[in-house]
């Protein structure tokens, strides 16, 4: 306690006064003379090219078209998927490379006509050229509207728009081929199925009309009913003939010719009443009463064969509305245009910024400094 009242005020403001003199502090007006004569004659100007973007659903219609309503509507939510899509392959390394293919990217912005600085290093590794292409591009997303906004830098006016023109085209070959291929792959798939659908029913349609030509019928049920009815009926005029032959008998010599008549008809009819039985359930062969099962499985197995090919027909032509009602393309909100006016860099702005910043550092540092030669001195 006893130090440090004799150091005092005095000696406190003179570790102070060291600190925070014009001799260190000339550092800071140095590095801001440096940067504001880079900025006055050696940094190179950078224009500014704006588009703004929207994807839209194939099934859009009328006012929903309009982003702005359709995000009142709720319908904007969907595309807004396509939207964060697109704004990925802006900044993937896919979209530089075909920069690089149509427009010669790092050939412009690797230039020895623009700053040092600024530039990009002619040999710069592709990790590097990717962030530069990323400093140079920006996206903003409105997840409410759906609208991509694209800002791309260049050296030119006429670079500035190429850039930002060749990345709109590209995000809507992109946009509208991944949905294509979508689309495309849903389709083939049930077209597939299609195919199989067609070719069971042929495969059973053909097995049911062999089994009828070797069977010699065109339904079953119809010659089992035809023979079940003939039966039916020769059972009943057998049933009249012998009460016939019964009535006569009664009166009539065993000898007379139409009692002999009536005894051979009944007679004529019980054979063929055995032979028609037979024929309605004959045990050598396959009978009629298996055919009939059989006909009627191949003819459900035709049914059903017949209902999946028109059930996948519906399919097909549900999937391909779906398909398009799926499809997106790119609408432009606001084309890309010729800039006026460099708007980078900022010049004034970072002169001043830098100037702040390192005040702002030297300010804090002098401080930290000052007070650990007062603790020091203590």
């Amino acid at each position: 306690m006893i130090n440090r009242a004799r150091l005092g005020g005095p000696a406190i403001d003179d570790v102070r006064s060291r600190t925070l003199s014009f001799s260190t502090y000339r550092w800071v007006l140095l590095i801001t003379l440096i940067a504001s004569a880079y900025y006055a004659f050696l940094a190179s100007d950078r224009y500014v090219t704006i588009a703004r973007v929207y994807v839209k659903s194939a099934n859009d219609q009328g006012s929903a078209s309009i982003p702005q309503l359709a995000a009142l509507a709720g319908g904007a939510g969907n595309d807004t998927r396509e939207a964060l899509l697109a704004n990925a392959y802006i900044n993937s390394r896919d979209m530089l490379e075909y920069l690089e293919e149509k427009i010669q990217f790092s050939e412009h912005f690797s230039s020895d006509e623009w700053d040092f600085y600024s530039r990009l290093s002619p040999s710069a590794s592709d990790e590097k050229k990717l962030r530069f292409y990323k400093d140079v591009i920006s996206t903003d997303l409105v997840g409410e509207t759906g609208i991509l906004t694209i800002r791309g830098q260049g050296y030119s006016k006429e670079f500035s728009l190429k850039l930002v023109e060749a990345i709109v085209e590209e995000t809507e070959r992109y946009i509208n081929g991944v949905s294509q291929s979508i689309a495309l792959q849903e389709i083939s798939f049930v077209e597939k199925e299609l195919q199989n659908a067609q070719r069971r029913m042929e495969d059973v349609r053909d097995t049911f009309l062999k089994f009828q030509n070797e069977n010699g019928i065109l339904s079953a049920e119809a010659v089992g009913k035809s023979l079940q009815g003939a039966i039916v009926q020769m059972e009943n005029m057998l049933i009249q003939h012998r009460t016939d032959e019964k009535v006569l008998a009664s009166y009539m010599n065993a000898e007379a010719s139409e009692l002999v008549t009536v005894r051979a008809k009944i007679t004529a009819l019980e054979e063929q009443l055995l032979i028609e039985k037979a024929k309605l359930a004959s045990q050598d062969a396959t009978s009629l009463n298996d055919q009939a099962a059989e006909y009627k499985r191949l003819e459900m197995e035709l049914t059903f064969a017949t209902q999946l090919y028109q059930a996948a027909l519906v399919g097909l032509e549900k999937a391909r509305i779906e398909s398009y009602r799926k499809l997106k393309h790119l609408v432009i909100v606001q084309a890309p245009r010729l800039p006026d006016e460099a708007v980078l860099p900022r010049k004034l702005y970072s002169v001043i910024t830098l100037f702040v910043a390192l005040s702002l550092i030297y300010g804090v540092g002098a401080m930290i400094i000052a007070t650990i030669r007062e603790h020091r001195d203590v």
